[in-house]
Formats: C-alpha cells, sequence, structure tokens
C-alpha cells in the first residue's frame, strides 16, 4: 500500500522550501552537484538530507527533504523522510513546526523509539503534558529500560499529580537498583504526597546508595526524614553530604538548619557562616545566621 503526506504536511512542505541552493548557504558536496544539476530526483535530495544533517546543518537538510517529499509523495520511503524532515525542523529549533511533521510520520507508519522520544520532547516544549505522556509510552513499549523516557514521563506525571501512575511506572523490582536520581526524586515525591513518608526514605536512601554523589537525592532524604522526627539521622546523612560537597552552600545552609534544630548552635551558625562565604546571599540564609547569633548571644 502507498503512503502519501497528508495535506497538512505537505503545506508544511511548501513553507520550508525555497531556500535549496538559493538565498541560504545550502551547497552541496561536489560528488552530489551532477546528479542534482542534471536529472534530480527524490531519492537523491534524500540523500542530500542525509549529508546536510551529517553536517549538522539541519534547516539545508529540511528543505532537501521537503524536497524529495514534493517531488515524489507517494515514494517507498515516504515515512522514513518525514521523520527526518520533522527531526530536522526540530534541530533547528522549530519545534512548532516539527511536531505536526513527526507526527504525521508516525501516521504514515514510521515506527522508532526515537521518533517516539524526539516527539514527547517537542510537546514537552510546547507545554503538550498529555500528549507527550502517550509518545514517553510509546518510547517506552520499544525500551522499557530507556532511561530518558523514564525521567521524562515521571516528570510529567508529577506536574500532572498522578501520584499513583508514578508509583506504577518506578517502583517495580527490575528498576531497583538502577533508578537515576531523577526517577528517585519523583518516587520519593509521589509516596511524600500520599503521606506515605516512611516509603519515601526507604526510596530515597536506595537511590543515594546507587547514586551516592546525589545533592538532590540527599537534601530530599535529609528533608524527609525531619518529618519524621528522625533528626539524628539527617543530621548524619547532611553531615556526611558536607564532607563530600564542601564548596554547595546550599548543602552547609541544610546542615545548619538540622543542627539549630538540635540546639548546637554553636555548630549551626559555623555552617551558617559556611553557606553565606560559599556565595549563599539570600535572606533566609542571613536570618539563620543571625537567630544562630542571637541564641548563642541569650545563652540557649
Amino acid at each position: 500500500m502507498k503512503t502519501r503526506p497528508s495535506s497538512l504536511l505537505v503545506g508544511f512542505l511548501l513553507i520550508s522550501t525555497g531556500t535549496l541552493f538559493g538565498q541560504s548557504p545550502c551547497t552541496p558536496p561536489d560528488s552530489m552537484k551532477a546528479q542534482l544539476n542534471n536529472n534530480p530526483n527524490a531519492s537523491a535530495y534524500t540523500d542530500l538530507g542525509v549529508w546536510f544533517a551529517d553536517q549538522k546543518q539541519y534547516a539545508c537538510a529540511a528543505d532537501a527533504f521537503a524536497t524529495s517529499l514534493q517531488m515524489e509523495p507517494n515514494q517507498k520511503d515516504a515515512p522514513h523522510v518525514a521523520f527526518m524532515f520533522g527531526v530536522s525542523l526540530y534541530f533547528t529549533g522549530n519545534t512548532k513546526e516539527a511536531i505536526p511533521a513527526l507526527q504525521e510520520a508516525e501516521q504514515l507508519g514510521y515506527r522508532d523509539a526515537k521518533m517516539h522520544i524526539i516527539l514527547a520532547g517537542a510537546l514537552d516544549q510546547s507545554h503538550s503534558t498529555r500528549d507527550a505522556e502517550q509518545e514517553w509510552r510509546a518510547a517506552l513499549e520499544f525500551d522499557p529500560e530507556s532511561s530518558s523516557a523514564l525521567d521524562a514521563l515521571s516528570n510529567d506525571l508529577l506536574l500532572d499529580n498522578d501520584f499513583p501512575a508514578i508509583v506504577a511506572l518506578l517502583d517495580v523490582p527490575r528498576l531497583l537498583g538502577q533508578r537515576t536520581p531523577q526517577q528517585t526524586l519523583n518516587l520519593g515525591a509521589a509516596y511524600a504526597a500520599t503521606g506515605k513518608l516512611d516509603q519515601a526514605a526507604s526510596v530515597l536512601r536506595d537511590g543515594l546508595n546507587t547514586s551516592p554523589d546525589s545533592l538532590a537525592v540527599a537534601d530530599r532524604l535529609a528533608s524527609i526524614l525531619m518529618q519524621l522526627n528522625r533528626v539524628d539521622e539527617a543530621a548524619a546523612l547532611l553531615a556526611l553530604t558536607v564532607e563530600q560537597h564542601p564548596q554547595d552552600a546550599r548543602a552547609h545552609e541544610a546542615l545548619g538548619i538540622v543542627l539549630a534544630q538540635l540546639k548546637q548552635m554553636a555548630a549551626a551558625k559555623e555552617q551558617f557562616e559556611r553557606a553565606i562565604a560559599l556565595g549563599d546571599n539570600s535572606p533566609e540564609a542571613k536570618a539563620n545566621l543571625a537567630k544562630a547569633v542571637a541564641a548563642l548571644g541569650s545563652g540557649k
């Protein structure tokens, strides 16, 4: 069965073409000039588009793929050419036109994980979260372990406050021990949002064991431990974090807050001073330091 680009895509092709060999510096390689000048066909323009894409000249690549589809709308590889056209538009930063072009490639029958990932990313950039979620799920059908798809889909579900869907997506045995820091944060947030703080702490602890250098995971775990009134654990965790990341102002500030709750004001003051010295000039940091100094002055 022959495929044919829809009128919608043809409209985009008409808009996109017109610069090839014209106003723009889209100069083909010498090896292709003869065929393009003497007897050009759709296949030649497809090959040219691939060459331009390899050179990262994506605007020129988009023009070449568009020309190929205009010359032979019913060509056998129309779905793939439409995909390459959409990807080229995406890499030029033209998300608005890339989305319908990629959707058209999908409707024409093109199936590839990269298409779903790029289309999902474009939809996320356009704040079409629901449509993006469908594309991330389609990408996961090709590769259930895709970190980029799992990260992005769980991000979108978190924006939707769909906490049960995040748990269903990420809290499975096959992912335990190999979740990315982003997946760990999102799963922990889902549990915390539903009042399951112990599960959130467990997930974050596993995530920190997997990614011990993740400041974000350590900070979130410390926050959950504080909510569970496990202040000593939070202090020990943040002390280790400061030891591993001595130049991170946020880590010093977080440790100071916990030490203040433990009434260790001299140690808290030291951490607040260190955070400010490292560049944290926020009103909160200055207020925390002032409170620590006042507490020491009053003998509390």
